[in-house]
């Protein structure tokens, strides 16, 4: 009977103790441009074959000695992804459907991360139309088929769980953009909880809209940009986002975003748009890469007793 009470006296003593967990992490936001045919070349614009080691060069400077990354693109082919997966390294992999078939066909907008550093729970590759789980299905307006990629990542060290979403809106249908827009908030909501735990939820991508757009507005509406949370002094680089292939800076434009849901619980570090074109002349892309380092602290709770 003795034993009895000690083994019931020690569980009802187990309680869960809140304690807090601390992740750095890095995002990033890069349309690469799809590789492209040579008869479909822009004027100033190299082929992927030449561009690829610049680009995997880049890269590889900016992940260096941040191992908790998470990178986000746009106007990826299949064989880029593999051509990238390749250059980071065997630790790096992706999540991410191609927009005709939710496979290998189409451009993806995939997210690259480290096998090592995160567990990748759950991920969805949703269209902007009003058929989401239909692939190929085009939304409204829209000229293509528009994807968003989402993943619930958990922290391997930490614990920690994080939701980023990867999309590419439509460039000629305004309607189509606005719609996305919707659907993006809507998507996020519903990712930014898990087993009653809040989640920090960000979205990133070519938005292919300006912050005078109403696409812009509507997500400005109900999340946060990341530009105007990251104080002023923190930030680096460009403003505009993207170039073309031209030097030329008149028709340079704000496209690429990052918004998070709920900026509550994390310290922005900086806000980069970093260069595409260096002494070689030649244009990495037609978009600059939008790097952004944060701090996110997140209450868990423990069993002790």
């Amino acid at each position: 009977m003795k034993l009895l009470w000690l083994l019931v006296g020690a569980a009802v003593s187990v309680i869960a103790v809140p304690y807090q967990r601390t992740t750095n992490l890095r995002l990033m936001t890069y349309n690469i441009r799809y590789n492209v045919k040579p008869s479909k070349a822009e004027d100033g614009e190299e082929l992927w074959p030449i561009r690829r080691p610049l680009m995997a060069a880049q890269l590889n400077y900016e992940l260096a000695g941040r191992p908790d990354s998470l990178v986000c693109m746009q106007e990826v082919t299949y064989p880029q992804a593999l051509d990238l997966q390749d250059d980071f390294g065997n630790d790096w992999t992706l999540i991410g459907g191609g927009r005709m078939d939710g496979a290998r066909k189409g451009e993806l907008s995939p997210i690259f991360y480290r096998r090592s550093i995160w567990d990748m729970e759950q991920t969805e590759t949703y269209w902007l139309s009003r058929t989401p789980n239909k692939p190929g299905s085009k939304g409204w307006d829209a000229r293509h088929p528009r994807v968003v990629t989402v993943g619930r990542f958990r922290h391997i060290h930490t614990g920690a769980r994080i939701v980023y979403m990867c999309t590419h809106f439509d460039w000629v249908g305004k309607n189509s953009q606005v719609h996305s827009a919707a659907m993006v908030v809507d998507l996020a909501d519903r990712w930014s909880s898990h087993k009653r735990e809040r989640l920090p939820v960000f979205i990133a991508g070519d938005l292919n809209a300006t912050p005078d757009s109403p696409a812009y507005n509507l997500l400005a509406s109900h999340m946060y940009d990341v530009k105007y949370v990251v104080p002023s002094n923190k930030h680096f680089g460009n403003q505009n986002t993207y170039t073309g292939f031209t030097v030329d800076e008149s028709d340079d434009m704000e496209l690429d975003h990052m918004f998070v849901r709920d900026p509550m619980d994390i310290t922005f570090k900086s806000f980069a748009v970093l260069n595409t074109r260096y002494d070689d002349g030649i244009f990495i892309s037609d978009h600059r890469p939008i790097v952004v380092d944060m701090e996110i602290t997140q209450i868990a709770r423990r069993s002790e007793q």
